[in-house]
């Protein structure tokens, strides 16, 4: 197995540069029926410029003499041809060169080792991609705050864009989409995946991309390349201007895939993970979140696809494909490095009423079957952008059109049914009769009460028969006594009903005090509830690392009484109200009372969640400085049913 050969980014049309992971998927695929590949998902890119920065700066500049030779190394191992990008030097080629001759190289020593697992879905692809942007100086990350990603979760962002903050790093990760539109097409006898890329005008950038770290599919932890890349050594490349010398991390020609020592970061696409997402209701999806952003610039497409199994759903991975130049490198008219141009994305302004504008690319991809060159044949199209305009105002159209054919059918369906009504109205026998026998009968009414109302005697009549009952009543010699139905009448939350006396109904408040909970251990790694907490049955703090408190919310207020083994807390103590069954109500309380003394808090905190339908919101947190005792005693009273808003008091 050879490392993939490349050419240098084209001048019109745009490049892309595939990784041999996504041509094994595909394969896998192709002679597994269990095995599915689909295009997913991608992330638009703003590829630094390349220059040597200043002294004690702090942007992102690209610098391909960050990297070593590989193989026998003299001299301490600098790569001569990889110096810094002057002005007579050529971007385009050391791009190419060393995205081959490390990243595509890497990647085929990491498929052809012994310990490499075919089963596993994951490819190494993106990890390898942000490894090389990183040793070239383009791409550098921060831990991710709370206000970033949900607790629980590892995560790294990148750092601040200079957008936002004055600052020199320029942030690459613009944009996270899902791919819409894909489809095979057969044309002039060769097959074409068609993948279409649509960015549209309502949103912005993504304001949060967050980045997971995963161990590489082998057991080992460092390479050793030799002078020439994998497979081809003792041939040239077909383009002269690039050479096949393998490069390296170090100065002693190794390259590092230890993952406590080196990069190996991809995109978290689970949306769950970001904490706006999580906390806001209003976000449903990156989509929504991006909604948020504002205007940004790139110059570069990384296409995603998605492998999993048919038979099981939940084994899946998000893999990178490869990466999509919209141009090539230009040398800046001032002399000082060499750049990508850029596509500007804005973002329609509510306030000033500008309009916004949106991009769909069309990417249309062959596979090569050739051995010596493993690679894809790609288009993008100059119209795409108005041809899925095309496409999508024709499906629009098609769907209102099926949307007016579904309302006249039903208004027909209606007039039909009418018109049937009528017929059988008029038109048949019975009904007739029965229409005349109603007229005659209202005839009949009218008579009897012009007779009735015909002189003031018969009214005074009616008056005088009126007043000898009214009297008859009140004498006691007509009974006035009513039946009624008790069944109606049911006992409530808090309220019970006593019909032992036939003639007494009696309503009991059968809430006398405080809900007495019961409390479980709980594994909120599993979402399983487990033994009861009792005096007899203490919780012991070491489990906290995976373990918290349970109990189910009832009406009215709860008393939820908390015993603990006296240890040191291995972690936060967590206690979930569980409000699936009962809904929490305004004013309602719930009273934590520590039984037990808490000696060795050890600076933990005491955090307590609820909304369970929601994915358990964190709603307060108690830290050490906050307790007055060793035994508190604390009240969570609601002060907002619909958002479910508490306030926390300490009482003891």
């Amino acid at each position: 197995m050879a490392t993939p050969l490349i050419r240098i980014p084209q001048e019109q049309g745009g490049t892309m540069y595939a990784f041999s992971s996504a041509a094994r998927d595909l394969t896998r695929a192709y002679y597994n029926p269990d095995v599915v590949f689909e295009y997913s998902k991608f992330a638009l890119l703003d590829i630094p410029v390349v220059a040597e920065p200043t002294t004690g700066s702090t942007n992102n500049y690209i610098q391909f003499s960050n990297l070593y030779e590989g193989g026998p190394v003299s001299g301490g191992g600098v790569a001569p041809n990889y110096s810094d990008i002057l002005p007579d030097d050529n971007a385009n080629r050391h791009f190419a060169q060393t995205f081959q001759n490390y990243a595509l190289n890497l990647e085929n020593f990491i498929l052809s080792d012994d310990d490499f697992d075919e089963s596993i879905y994951a490819s190494d692809s993106e990890k390898i991609f942000f490894k090389w942007l990183n040793h070239i100086g383009a791409f550098r990350t921060k831990p991710a705050t709370s206000q970033e990603v949900i607790n629980g979760i590892s995560a790294v962002v990148e750092e601040d864009d200079s957008v936002q903050t004055g600052s020199e790093y320029s942030k690459v990760v613009k944009y996270l989409g899902n791919v819409d539109v894909s489809n095979d097409k057969n044309y002039a006898g060769d097959t074409y995946n068609e993948v279409f890329v649509n960015v549209p005008s309502y949103v912005g950038y993504t304001p949060t991309v967050l980045f997971k770290s995963s161990d590489y599919n082998t057991t080992d932890t460092l390479y050793q390349p030799t002078s020439e890349i994998n497979g081809r050594a003792g041939q040239t490349h077909p383009d002269a201007n690039i050479d096949l010398e393998s490069l390296a991390d170090n100065n002693d020609g190794t390259i590092n895939i230890d993952p406590n020592n080196t990069y190996n970061y991809g995109i978290d696409w689970e949306e769950s993970h970001y904490a706006k997402i999580a906390s806001d209701k209003k976000l449903n999806n990156l989509l929504d979140y991006s909604k948020r952003g504002g205007d940004f610039r790139f110059n570069a497409i990384a296409v995603y696809y998605d492998v999993y199994s048919k038979s099981n759903p939940f084994n899946r991975s998000t893999n990178l494909y490869g990466v999509i130049l919209l141009d090539n490198w230009k040398q800046d008219p001032g002399s000082t490095g060499w750049y990508m141009p850029e596509l500007s994305k804005y973002k329609p302004n509510e306030v000033t009423g500008l309009n916004g504008n949106a991009f769909a690319l069309k990417l249309n991809v062959k596979f090569n079957s050739s051995l010596d060159n493993v690679g894809i044949e790609k288009n993008i199209n100059d119209y795409s952008t108005f041809s899925m305009d095309i496409f999508f105002d024709s499906t629009s159209a098609l769907e209102n059109a099926a949307k007016v054919l579904a309302d006249a059918t039903h208004s027909h369906n209606k007039l039909n049914t009418r018109l049937d009504d009528l017929e059988n109205l008029f038109l048949t026998s019975v009904n007739t009769d029965n229409l005349t026998s109603k007229v005659s009968a209202l005839e009949a009414s009218i008579e009897d009460a012009s007779l009735n109302y015909k002189n003031a005697g018969s009214v005074l009549d009616m008056i005088s028969s009126t007043n000898k009952r009214l009297n008859q009543i009140i004498n006691g010699e007509i009974p006035t006594e009513v039946q009624y139905n008790t069944d109606v009448i049911g006992a409530g939350q808090g309220i019970s009903v006593d019909k032992t006396n036939n003639k007494k109904i009696k309503l009991h408040n059968s809430n006398y005090g405080y809900v007495l909970n019961e409390v479980h251990e709980y594994d909120y790694t599993s979402n399983t509830v487990l033994d009861k907490i009792d005096s007899s049955n203490q919780l012991n703090p070491n489990n906290f690392a995976n373990r918290g408190i349970w109990t189910r919310i009832k009406g009215y207020e709860n008393l939820v009484r908390i015993y603990l083994e006296q240890n040191t807390f291995s972690s936060n103590l967590n206690i979930y109200l569980d409000d699936s069954g009962t809904s929490f109500k305004l004013g309602q309380t719930i009273k934590l009372v520590f039984r037990t003394s808490i000696e060795n808090l050890d600076n933990k905190a005491i955090n307590i969640y609820t909304d369970k339908k929601n994915g358990w919101i964190l709603k307060g947190t108690i830290s050490t400085t906050d307790l007055l005792s060793n035994k508190p005693y604390v009240e969570l009273i609601c002060v907002d049913e619909i958002n479910k808003t508490f306030e926390l008091d300490i009482i003891r």
